[in-house]
């Protein structure tokens, strides 16, 4: 299958630049790219980044909550690959398709970190008010009712004393 997608990228840099669109020829290049950095050969920028993100949302989802770090951070790196790609995305079809993409998909992560958090809170039995944190390599505000884990970097806004945690990089 590898020599069928080679030719098809030879084909398409061979042909009169007229009868295959820039847009396509910007989008198989990353195709290409992305079948080189991972293996992954795909038909099209959309149907890979639907794919990696039910797989990436599927590896959340089966990470324990007390994963190591270094599980976590590959995680976030992966995603990062993710968006990155996205950003390509954006850039050859319109922000407006990569916005609504990203959107869906963020929203996917934000349902299952909260479903995580109320998961983790029970577990630990935290007291009436109290939730789970759960950090990310981002900067993420620290709710004042929130416990959060060990090894976390920490970082206070002294203007507006709100308080920011992250996974330690």
């Amino acid at each position: 299958m590898q020599r069928q997608w080679s030719r098809v990228a030879e084909a398409a840099e061979a042909e009169n630049p007229d009868t295959v669109p820039a847009s396509r020829r910007s989008e198989l290049d990353t195709l290409n790219r992305i079948r080189h950095r991972d293996g992954h050969v795909c038909g099209s920028l959309e149907e890979y980044l639907h794919a990696a993100a039910d797989d990436l949302v599927a590896w959340e989802r089966s990470l324990a909550g007390d994963a190591p770090q270094a599980a976590k951070r590959k995680l976030e790196g992966a995603w990062r690959h993710w968006h990155e790609i996205l950003f390509e995305y954006g850039h050859i079809f319109g922000a407006v398709l990569a916005e609504r993409l990203r959107e869906r998909v963020r929203l996917r992560r934000s349902q299952l970190r909260d479903e995580r958090c109320r998961q983790r809170g029970q577990d630990l039995r935290l007291p009436a008010g109290k939730v789970w944190f759960e950090a990310t390599t981002q900067w993420q505000e620290v709710p004042s009712n929130a416990i959060c884990a060990a090894g976390l970097e920490y970082r206070c806004d002294m203007q507006t004393g709100r308080n920011f945690a992250r996974l330690a990089m």
